[in-house]
């Protein structure tokens, strides 16, 4: 089942949203698709009270979300 949602954005959301878009070759609904599952996750695991790590070749940066 599906839900249609209308949400008012500003415009640099919106040119974020249709780069990503552009950029995966999908559409600006998959894109928020993905961004909702993304940041649900992140939530669920912040609230577990773990941490999230941003690995690069040279170094590893832990952020603290709240």
């Amino acid at each position: 089942m599906a839900t249609r949602l209308s949400v008012n954005i500003n415009d640099e959301t919106a040119r974020a949203l249709k780069e990503l878009a552009e950029r995966r070759e999908t559409s600006v609904t998959d894109i928020i698709r993905r961004a909702v599952s993304v940041y649900k996750f992140v939530e669920d695991e912040v609230s577990e009270g773990k941490t999230v790590q941003l690995v690069d070749k040279n170094e590893v940066v832990t952020l603290a979300l709240i």
